[in-house]
């Protein structure tokens, strides 16, 4: 797996970008987010975990990009292939880079344009409310518009390289849920067995652990989105471990159950089912299907072997940069499957009130169908003694 991308690889993100502001009738695209950001510069840091400074990229049709960041930024994006950056000094509050952008805005173009921004779905600018609010009254003639649309369209479908850094984190982690049950045993609380399975994933040469949701209970759980605590796993639980863990900024997302003990026949039965669900919603994804179909396809199999209550929303969604991207496998989300799309597959079933399994693989959609990333759940649920 090579870390990075190619200065082309770069260059061709940015040429796409601009054939579909084109057709969008964008003069500039305006990049505050993280993952945008080094999806179009290649910056590899985690100082956003900072917020006190904003960082701003601009896309322009007839102009090279600009980034307009921090002074304390400039040397490491002097490393990327940005050639164009202006900077201020930063922390200040009471002009946090605002003139300098506007000003490289002007630059590009005095007169009235329009302005993408990140302002839809699963999308966010990282800058203050008041400081964009500035920005839209001090360039009265420029019109700020959404263009999450744009960046989804790019990012949805990876590259060879991307996919490869994808299944390489995957494959890591997959083989770290494989060994987990020779090291987990009755007695230990969630967050020990946790401490467990990240440890196997940097030793297996994960470079962060930035997810790892962890629940237990009887026969199930309640939920699946927090973190583990210190209760111990107990004769009849069911541990379910969710990772999102990432190399070269990419990240994997599937989840995998323990059972200890003697478990409830309903909770095997449950387990069962969605296990064949996944199967089911696995073979629906193909180029021409769409994730409503995915979704209808599992949801026909819950519906037929239980009364189906789920809680959770959706039944997977895209992954890269991020531990969750668009599309979102539902009823209601009629994208078109696309080969190079990576798609986390994730059944739910809450088979008893306040009870649920869910279950999720990580799938490539091919030219004809999909590759299964993640090792597949085992058919029968483990059973640690």
């Amino acid at each position: 797996m090579m870390r990075g991308f190619s200065i082309h690889d770069y260059k061709m993100r940015v040429d796409r970008a601009l054939e579909l502001m084109k057709k969008n009738n964008l003069e500039m695209l305006l990049i505050t987010s993280p993952q945008n950001f080094r999806y179009f510069t290649g910056l590899d840091s985690y100082f956003w975990e900072s917020p006190t400074r904003p960082w701003f990229l601009l896309l322009s049709i007839n102009h090279e990009p600009i980034a307009v960041v921090p002074s304390i930024g400039k040397t490491a994006l002097q490393n990327t292939w940005i050639k164009n950056i202006q900077t201020w000094q930063s922390p200040n509050p009471s002009d946090e880079g605002i003139t300098v952008l506007q000003e490289a805005i002007l630059s590009i173009k005095a007169e009235s344009c329009l302005i993408g921004c990140e302002l839809g779905k699963e999308s966010y600018l990282r800058l203050s409310i008041k400081d964009f609010e500035r920005l839209n009254q001090n360039l009265p003639k420029h019109k700020f518009v959404d263009a999450s649309n744009i960046i989804w369209k790019l990012r949805m479908i990876k590259s060879n390289n991307e996919i490869s850094k994808i299944k390489k984190i995957i494959s890591i982690a997959s083989k770290a849920f494989d060994e987990l049950p020779n090291f987990i045993n009755i007695g230990q609380s969630e967050i020990e067995i946790a401490k467990i399975m990240k440890q196997k994933l940097l030793n297996y040469g994960a470079d962060y652990t930035f997810y790892m949701s962890c629940a237990s209970g009887p026969g199930g759980y309640s939920q699946i989105i927090s973190n583990p605590t210190e209760k111990k796993v107990d004769e009849g639980d069911i541990l379910i471990i969710d990772t999102g863990s990432t190399i070269d900024g990419y990240f994997c997302d599937f989840d995998r159950n323990f059972g200890f003990g003697n478990l409830p026949k309903s909770a095997i039965l449950a387990y069962d089912i969605l296990w064949e669900a996944a199967e089911i919603g696995m073979e629906k994804a193909k180029p021409g299907n769409t994730c409503a179909d995915i979704n209808n396809a599992m949801l026909k199999i819950l519906n037929k072997n239980c009364p189906v209550s789920n809680s959770v929303g959706r039944m997977g969604h895209g992954l890269g940069l991020q531990l969750t991207e668009p599309p979102s496998i539902m009823s209601n989300d009629n994208t078109l499957l696309k080969e190079n799309m990576i798609i986390a597959i994730e059944p739910c079933l809450e088979y008893a009130p306040g009870t649920m399994i869910v279950q999720e693989e990580n799938i490539l959609i091919t030219k004809d169908g999909y590759e299964r990333l993640s090792s597949r759940t085992p058919k029968t649920i483990p059973i640690i003694n």
